[in-house]
């Protein structure tokens, strides 16, 4: 049987479906695809569900706004939550649109170890061209694989190389772990037209929920550079805004933008993944007439 994957652009609709699957089935597990929903505290300008619907979620709410968290420990900890569920008797699906975490699930991943401090603070200290540089004459093919300015994929390949003692392909190889888990994957299509609406009502919808005050908690609490603040579309916009450098008409127009810009890379990768694709009446009608997301 395969486990249910509603996945799509920001904006899309996809919460509303697995909202309208747990009225329909209390019992339902949610399993949140979704790489600022992790975020405490963080929870208007990511879309959280509202209660009750919440209470059926899984990996919303994880870590702290100023804590680190990267695709391993998603790989392991959303397959672990789907294991409960199923051994409690619950059903499950997956909803969210954070697509590493979802090519994760599908595809598997490479779990390497962990690199010593040492190594990680030497490869910091280093300029983009001495990593390059180095990566060239450690694995040339890797090398030519990547953008010599591109820092975090020389970084990470630097990292894989030097921690395994292993050529990069090799080591993927070998630190290869497959899903646990067979998936039916859902694309909710939608018109641009009413995507970039859906987008602006949004924005506009967070702003009267209470954005505001909840950016400015979270930069007090945590202060501006925080990761999950600085690195969040909805939030890092306004940060200027509360310094006075810009006004919040132009805060609104630049988040507006952002999320536009974000939903078309979306749909850029959405074309790679295998998936029927469906508008939300047709994925609610598709899953309400099969057992599908009965594991």
């Amino acid at each position: 049987m395969k486990i249910p994957i509603i996945t799509g652009q920001t904006a899309s609709g996809k919460t509303e479906i697995a909202q309208k699957l747990i009225e329909d089935n209390e019992n339902l597990v949610v399993i949140a695809i979704d790489s600022r929903k992790i975020y405490k505290y963080m929870d208007i300008g990511t879309a959280k569900p509202k209660y009750p619907y919440r209470n059926n979620y899984k990996m919303i709410d994880l870590i702290e706004p100023n804590e680190q968290y990267n695709v391993g420990l998603f790989f392991k900890n959303a397959q672990n939550e789907i294991k409960k569920a199923i051994e409690s008797g619950k059903n499950v699906i997956l909803e969210g649109g954070t697509i590493l975490y979802l090519k994760c699930l599908i595809e598997g991943l490479s779990i390497f170890p962990e690199p010593n401090k040492e190594l990680l603070d030497s490869i910091k200290s280093k300029k983009t061209e001495e990593l390059y540089n180095e990566l060239l004459k450690l694995d040339k093919k890797r090398a030519l694989q990547i953008h010599p300015n591109d820092r975090f994929r020389i970084e990470r390949s630097l990292i894989v190389i030097l921690t395994t003692n292993m050529s990069y392909e090799k080591a993927c190889k070998e630190f290869y772990k497959k899903p646990d888990f067979n998936y039916e994957v859902y694309i909710l299509e939608i018109e641009k037209e009413k995507l970039y609406r859906n987008i602006e009502n949004r924005i506009y919808n967070m702003l009267e929920e209470g954005l505001l005050n909840e950016i400015d908690f979270l930069i007090k609490k945590y202060g501006k550079d925080a990761i999950g603040i600085k690195k969040t579309i909805d939030y890092f916009e306004f940060i200027d805004y509360f310094e006075g450098l810009k006004t919040l008409e132009d805060a609104i127009k630049e988040t507006i933008s952002d999320t536009k810009e974000f939903a078309r890379r979306q749909k850029r990768f959405l074309k790679q993944i295998k998936g029927k694709r469906m508008n939300y009446e047709e994925i609610i009608s598709h899953l309400n007439k099969t057992t599908n997301y009965l594991y």
